[in-house]
């Protein structure tokens, strides 16, 4: 990327969180982040037909990228800090945009998945395990358990406890949110989530790198018995993917590696 570009995302992002102060999220990797969660998805098989749930969706950030790829009707997401979607539909989004993506949003603050009353393909918490508690994961585990398909996938950031004593045994959530303007992250032991999983018959993998913001990805499945044929796309699959997205938000960006350097918009 040239030294001092600025994408259409990032600036429009930069204008929302200056007038309207922190929104959970980092100002300066803004469009990084919700990129690259996009890039984690298209890896695991999403495709514009796919059902997504995007929990704790805040400010849009990565729905940003998930709606322009997603097929009408596809997006969801749920997120109690309802200004915080309304800035970004502001911001990030034309009226345009929104009428012919349909996107669909609840505002409950239970991470109610039943509410929409259909089966996800993927659930997605971008940055939301670093700040539930313990019976907040259960809750979204379970909810995965109820309202994803045989072969849906749930992918999650965290960050991993280094001891016993930095794996947060608290009740409540830590960070801003509809009730609290207080930031804060925390973590949690992957000892204590794969027992959580295997109890529900749940299948997880840490995946290796990076997710972002110095967190790391769980991939997680229901259990062998529904295991799919391994549907994540190829490099060269992804490829294609990532090219046709591409030229629908920004005309130029030809090849993946675009996708790693452009922010469309």
């Amino acid at each position: 990327m040239k030294s001092g570009y600025m994408s259409r995302v990032q600036a429009r992002a930069e204008e929302m969180l200056s007038r309207h102060g922190f929104l959970g999220v980092p100002m300066e990797t803004f469009d990084q982040g919700g990129r690259r969660q996009l890039i984690a998805l298209l890896h695991e098989g999403l495709s514009p037909e796919s059902k997504v749930l995007d929990i704790g969706c805040g400010c849009l950030r990565t729905a940003y990228w998930l709606i322009h790829f997603l097929d009408p009707g596809c997006y969801y997401g749920i997120e109690p800090a309802r200004q915080r979607v309304e800035y970004g539909l502001q911001y990030l989004f034309t009226s345009e945009e929104v009428r012919l993506k349909q996107p669909q949003f609840d505002f409950n603050p239970h991470f109610d998945s039943s509410v929409f009353g259909i089966q996800f393909d993927f659930f997605l918490a971008g940055s939301i395990w670093t700040h539930a508690s313990k019976s907040q994961i259960e809750v979204l585990l379970d909810a995965f358990l109820r309202n994803s398909t045989p072969a849906g996938i749930f992918l999650t950031s965290y960050l991993p406890a280094q001891s016993s004593d930095d794996d947060y045994q608290g009740d409540r959530w830590v960070g801003t949110s509809h009730e609290s303007d207080t930031p804060g992250v925390i973590r949690h032991s992957l000892t204590w989530i794969v027992e959580q999983c295997q109890r529900r018959g749940l299948q997880v993998q840490e995946l290796p790198g990076e997710a972002f913001d110095s967190q790391f990805w769980l991939r997680i499945r229901h259990g062998s018995e529904h295991e799919p044929p391994r549907s994540a796309l190829t490099h060269q699959g992804l490829r294609l993917r990532a090219r046709s997205f591409l030229q629908r938000l920004r005309p130029g960006a030809k090849n993946f590696s675009h996708l790693c350097l452009y922010t469309g918009g």
